[in-house]
C-alpha cells in the first residue's frame, strides 16, 4: 500500500489512527518518507487531505480506524465529492475472517461509504498496490471526488474500475453548438469548476472573446476578476439573473449542476454546455453537451462568438455595492475582508459556510483558480479550518487566510491545535456574531425563534491562546491592522466581534 501511495507521488498522509493496522500503515509509509499528519477529527481528516490533493495536482490521502473513524468520516467523503477534489480514504476493518465471532465496532463500511464516494471496496491481498494505484486514477479522473478501501488482509479484495472514457459527442450536437454560438449577439459565459484543470485555455478563451461572463465560487480565478467583462458570480440566485435573462445564448464552460443553489431555471435563451466529460444537465433546462477535451474542443467551438451587447450593459458591479453598504458597528464584515486583502493581497484563503461568505467571494480579488478555497457542492460547515492547514502544507510559501464564523469554528475547533504544533502560516479570522447568520435570515415565524439559530458568547481569542495561538480581539480597522501585522508567519487568530444585523443589507443585495 505505501509502496503505491509514494509511486503516486503521495507525500502527505493526514488521520486519526485507532491503534493495529492502522499503525502499521503509518510505519510503512514513514519508510517511504511519506508525512503523518494528525487531526482530532475524521471529517477535519478528509478536508485536509481532498484540499491537499486539490492544490498540489495529485491525490489527498486519509488514513481511519473502524467504526465510529469510518463513520465520522462520512461529512469528509461527501465534501471530497461533491466539491470534485481527489481523496483516497483507507480505512481499517473488522476482518472477515472474524467476523463471525467478532461484532464489537463491525459495520458494513464498504456499504456504508458507497453513497458518498466514486466507488467503495476492500483493499484485500490481492495485488494490493495495483489496487490503490487504481484507486487513486480513479479519485483524480474527472469529476474528481472520494474513493474508499476498507483494509482486510483476510480477502482477496476488489478492484477499483478503470476511470470511464467519455462518449464522443454526436456531430449534429457539436453542429448545433457552434451554429447557435455563431448566430448569438448577446451571449453570456459562465465559467465552472471543471474548468479549473485547463485554466490557461479558458481564461485566454473567455478574454478574447469579449463578452459578458460569471463564475461559480469554486472557478473563481480561472479569469481574473478585474476583467473588463466580468459580471460577478453565477450561484443560481437574482443577483445574475438580469443579465442571464437579456442573454440569447447561454455558454457555460466547465459548469457542473453541482455548483448552483437549488431553484428553477427561467431562462428562455438557449445553453450550450462545454465539459471535459459527462454531466448532469437537467437543472439547465434543455441544453446543448458537447464534451471534449477543452484544448480542442475551445478553438473548435467558441471561437465564433461574435457578441454585440451595448456598451451600456447592466454590469452590476457587487463589491463596490458591498463597500457602499452602511454599517451598524466600527467593523463591518465587508471591512474585515477588505482590510484583510489590503495587507494580504498575496494570500491563498479559505472561506467557510456562512453569512460572511456573501462578503468574502465577491470582495477578495483573485487572479489564479484556487487561490479561494471553498466548499461549494456540499456547501458544508466546518470545512475552512482544516482546508487553511492543508493549504499550508500544501504550499508553505503562502500566506493562508482561514475565513470562518463562529458556528463552523465550533465544528472544528480542536484542529487550532494543528495549527500550533505544526507552527502554520495561518492566520483564522473569526467573524464573531454568537449565532448562525445565514440560517436565521431565512427563519420565519414559528421555527424556533432564538433558541434555534443563538449560541452564548464565545472568546475564540482566548481559545486559541489555550492552544498556544496568539490572538488578538479586534472592534474596529485600525486594531484589526495591527493584529493583522502581528500575524505575519505565524499561527494566529483574529476575533472579530459582527453585529449580524448588518447581514440583512449584505443578503438583500447579494442573493436577492
Amino acid at each position: 500500500m505505501a509502496q503505491a501511495l509514494h509511486a503516486d507521488g503521495v507525500t502527505t498522509i493526514y488521520g486519526v489512527p485507532g491503534g493495529g493496522p492502522n499503525l502499521e500503515m503509518v510505519g510503512a509509509a514513514h519508510e517511504f518518507g511519506i508525512d503523518f499528519v494528525l487531526a482530532h477529527g475524521e471529517t477535519a481528516a478528509c478536508i485536509m487531505a481532498s484540499t491537499h490533493g486539490l492544490l498540489t495536482g495529485g491525490v489527498g490521502v486519509a488514513l481511519v480506524t473502524r467504526g465510529p473513524g469510518l463513520t465520522s468520516a462520512i461529512n469528509g467523503l461527501a465534501q471530497a465529492t461533491l466539491d470534485r477534489s481527489p481523496l483516497v480514504l483507507i480505512s481499517d476493518s473488522v476482518p472477515h475472517e472474524q467476523r463471525s465471532r467478532t461484532a464489537h465496532q463491525r459495520l458494513d463500511q464498504v456499504a456504508a461509504a458507497a453513497p458518498v464516494t466514486k466507488w467503495s471496496g476492500v483493499l484485500g491481498h490481492r495485488d494490493p498496490g495495483a489496487a490503490v494505484a487504481a484507486a487513486v486514477a480513479l479519485a483524480r479522473s474527472a469529476p474528481q471526488g472520494a474513493v474508499h478501501l476498507a483494509f482486510d488482509p483476510t480477502q482477496p479484495g476488489d478492484m477499483p474500475p478503470d476511470p470511464p472514457l467519455p462518449d464522443p459527442t454526436e456531430a449534429k450536437d457539436r453542429d448545433r453548438a457552434r451554429s447557435l454560438i455563431a448566430a448569438a449577439r448577446r451571449p453570456v459565459i459562465i465559467v465552472g469548476l471543471d474548468a479549473v484543470a485547463a485554466a490557461p485555455t479558458i481564461r485566454a478563451a473567455v478574454e478574447s472573446a469579449g463578452v459578458p461572463f460569471l463564475v461559480t465560487y469554486e472557478a473563481k480565478g480561472i479569469v481574473s476578476d478585474s476583467s473588463p467583462h466580468h459580471a460577478g458570480f453565477f450561484t443560481g440566485v437574482a443577483a445574475e439573473m438580469p443579465l442571464l435573462t437579456a442573454a440569447d445564448v447561454i455558454i457555460g464552460i466547465g459548469l457542473d449542476s453541482v455548483e448552483p443553489m437549488p431553484g428553477p431555471w427561467p431562462h428562455a435563451a438557449d445553453v450550450v454546455l462545454l465539459h471535459s466529460h459527462p454531466v448532469e444537465t437537467t437543472y439547465f433546462g434543455n441544453p446543448t453537451l458537447v464534451v471534449g477535451d477543452y484544448a480542442t474542443l475551445i478553438p473548435d467551438v467558441l471561437p465564433s462568438v461574435t457578441g454585440t451587447w451595448p456598451d451600456g450593459y447592466d454590469r452590476p458591479d457587487l463589491a463596490a455595492a458591498l463597500m457602499e453598504l452602511a454599517g451598524s458597528a466600527p467593523l463591518r464584515p465587508q471591512d474585515v475582508v477588505s482590510i484583510a486583502h489590503e495587507r494580504f493581497p498575496g494570500a491563498l484563503i479559505t472561506v467557510d459556510a456562512g453569512a460572511h461568505m456573501l462578503v468574502a467571494m465577491p470582495l477578495w480579488r483573485s487572479a489564479a483558480p484556487n487561490d479561494v478555497l471553498i466548499s461549494n457542492g456540499l456547501a458544508t460547515m466546518g470545512f475552512a479550518l482544516p482546508a487553511a492547514i492543508a493549504a499550508a502544507i500544501s504550499r508553505p510559501d503562502r500566506k493562508v487566510i482561514c475565513f470562518v464564523g463562529d458556528g463552523g469554528l465550533g465544528m472544528a475547533l480542536a484542529e487550532l491545535e494543528v495549527l500550533s504544533r505544526r507552527s502554520l502560516d495561518v492566520t483564522v479570522i473569526v467573524f464573531n456574531d454568537a449565532s448562525l447568520t445565514l440560517i436565521k435570515l431565512k427563519q420565519g415565524e414559528a421555527q424556533g425563534g432564538t433558541a434555534a439559530v443563538g449560541y452564548s458568547p464565545i472568546s475564540f481569542a482566548g481559545i486559541a491562546t489555550a492552544m498556544g495561538i496568539d490572538s488578538a480581539t479586534v472592534r474596529d480597522g485600525d486594531e484589526f491592522r495591527g493584529a493583522l501585522d502581528q500575524s505575519e508567519g505565524r499561527p494566529f487568530l483574529i476575533d472579530a466581534p459582527i453585529n449580524a444585523s448588518d447581514y440583512k443589507d449584505i443578503m438583500k443585495l447579494a442573493r436577492g
